[in-house]
């Protein structure tokens, strides 16, 4: 994971300022501010309320074992994602339709959680950063996971999940009320 974290900081510091600048504010809007700390702690309490991975057992320990994962996928997740849609040129960030039918909306927000505008000019494209991302966390995970919950299967629920739950934000903000 250190490994993964020093080549993309290599390689954000190798970018032109600018673009360095909004790819360094991308990666820590994906980890350090509120919404990414919230959705950390979100899912450790989810998790502690199932007991799962039960081997974790319940109470503090259990709890931070639980936070320490989640923020730690959402590092490998973020590393991947971003290092590799700078590199592709794609446009990670969600752009409403906000017209439209209800269905053309619905629509729009699940094809462009993997297919998504170019950063250097007209046209989509397949978002790998985004979906390289999505399979290397679940992937990586395995690491510090208890044996039983290490599977191979198992990683790919946890992709398949991550996809859902990528595909249900976008969803979201798309009708969420935009704020004035």
């Amino acid at each position: 994971m250190r490994y993964r974290l020093t080549v993309f900081l290599l390689f954000a510091f190798s970018l032109p300022a600018q673009q360095a600048h909004s790819h360094l504010n991308d990666f820590k809007r994906k980890l350090i501010w509120r919404d990414p700390l919230i959705k950390t702690a979100v899912s450790a309490l989810f998790n502690e309320a199932r007991n799962s991975p039960h081997e974790w057992g319940r109470g503090v320990e259990g709890f931070a074992k639980r936070a320490g994962s989640s923020f730690g996928k959402r590092v490998v997740k973020s590393s991947v994602e971003l290092g590799l849609s700078e590199w592709t040129h794609e446009d990670l960030h969600y752009h409403r339709l906000g017209a439209g039918s209800f269905m053309a909306r619905v629509k729009h927000a699940v094809a462009t959680t993997y297919w998504v505008p170019r950063d250097n000019g007209p046209g989509y494209t397949l978002a790998a950063g985004r979906i390289a991302g999505t399979f290397t966390e679940s992937q990586v995970a395995r690491l510090w996971m208890p044996s039983r919950v290490a599977t191979m299967g198992a990683a790919m629920q946890g992709t398949a999940a991550t996809v859902g739950l990528d595909v249900g934000i976008n969803v979201l903000r798309e009708f969420w009320p935009r704020g004035r």
